[in-house]
């Protein structure tokens, strides 16, 4: 589970062009991937199944990092200088040569999680155990196959799964014990989400009322699960600064939506395909001008590189609610086409 000598095989075989296709692939399990996917299915396709896919996203990311803060254990290359981060192209100058575990079922030698969980706080998480890209590829194309009842897309579930875990093994960033950890937290979520898609709490999700500021059980229980709880998590250094900027800007922007009433799925192709652009235009565009304008920024401390990597992930997220707002200034959701449609079928 924690070996190292698998890894080192497969990096063994590699080439160059073999390492750059497989980059491309762990890229499947990355934010900006998701971002995209997430916003073409808003924005594209169906508003609520979108945002309920945004939903489970951005809960298996909060508490894929939760579960990697507690249990901290470290990734392959801290275990084994001999293993090549050939995803980051960072050289290995870890201490320790060889030390990954003999047998199968062990769990890294104490030593070295010793070594490893005295080090200074990074702002990137070096943890390794589960690993987050295969919980949330997981989810991504599980949630999907459920929300939208398609059995093509479970069907290639499984193959995206074990294309992102090998990729996640061959770069050197996880074990194999990391990959299944993740496979199994994914799937344990996926359960649970299939619960939520069957009860009444899905509808409630999307009532007007259930967001209003007032003091009753369900609007009580929405804003403390949306707001809340990541901020505890975030508080308590459970999770990263950008995982949380992602859960509160993406749930801030749903709040001043539902507010204003939830865009009407309607339109032609060309109309879907404009909101589409517009949104993923806003939400790469604020991205480009963050990293840009805040990686002149110089902190002294890891709160402020935090607080850097909130406002990274916080605002782009928002952009969904400036997009939703343009949209509809725009007629791009055909509300006007409705109107006229349901006016002429009253006559």
């Amino acid at each position: 589970m924690f070996q190292t000598e698998p890894i080192l095989y497969l990096q063994s075989l590699g080439t160059e062009w073999f390492t750059f296709l497989v980059v491309l692939i762990t890229s499947m399990g990355s934010a900006t991937f998701f971002a995209g996917i997430i916003i073409i299915t808003t924005f594209g396709i169906d508003f609520r199944k979108g945002f309920l896919l945004f939903q489970l996203l951005i809960w298996t990311a909060l508490i894929t990092e939760t579960f990697k803060a507690l249990i901290a254990f470290p990734r392959p290359d801290f275990v084994d200088s001999r293993v090549l981060n050939l995803e980051d192209g960072i050289k290995n100058t870890s201490p320790f040569n060889g030390n990954g575990e003999k047998g199968f079922f062990k769990v890294p030698d104490r030593e070295i999680l010793e070594a490893f969980r005295l080090q200074d706080p990074l702002p990137d998480s070096p943890f390794g155990f589960p690993s987050g890209h295969v919980a949330l590829t997981t989810v991504l194309w599980g949630g999907t196959s459920s929300v939208f009842n398609s059995r093509t897309i479970s069907r290639l579930a499984p193959a995206a799964v074990l294309l992102v875990a090998f990729s996640r093994m061959y770069l050197g960033r996880h074990f194999l014990g990391d990959v299944l950890g993740g496979a199994v937290l994914g799937l344990t979520i996926l359960v649970a989400f299939s619960y939520f898609l069957k009860s009444p709490l899905k509808d409630e999700f999307f009532k007007k009322e259930n967001f209003e500021p007032a003091f009753r059980q369900k609007n009580l229980f929405f804003y403390s699960i949306m707001f809340v709880v990541p901020t505890l998590l975030a508080a308590m250094s459970l999770v990263s600064g950008e995982v949380a900027g992602f859960f509160l800007g993406a749930n801030m922007a749903y709040l001043l939506i539902i507010r204003k009433g939830l865009p009407v799925d309607s339109g032609n192709s060309g109309q879907r395909a404009t909101r589409v652009f517009i949104a993923l235009m806003l939400f790469g565009i604020s991205t480009l001008l963050l990293d840009f304008g805040l990686a002149t920024v110089e902190t002294s401390s890891y709160s402020g590189t935090t607080l850097i990597e909130f406002l990274k992930a916080f605002i782009p997220a928002l952009t969904i609610w400036v997009s939703a707002g343009i949209c509809t200034k725009l007629d791009l959701y055909g509300i006007e086409e409705v109107m006229e449609n349901s006016s002429e079928n009253k006559k």
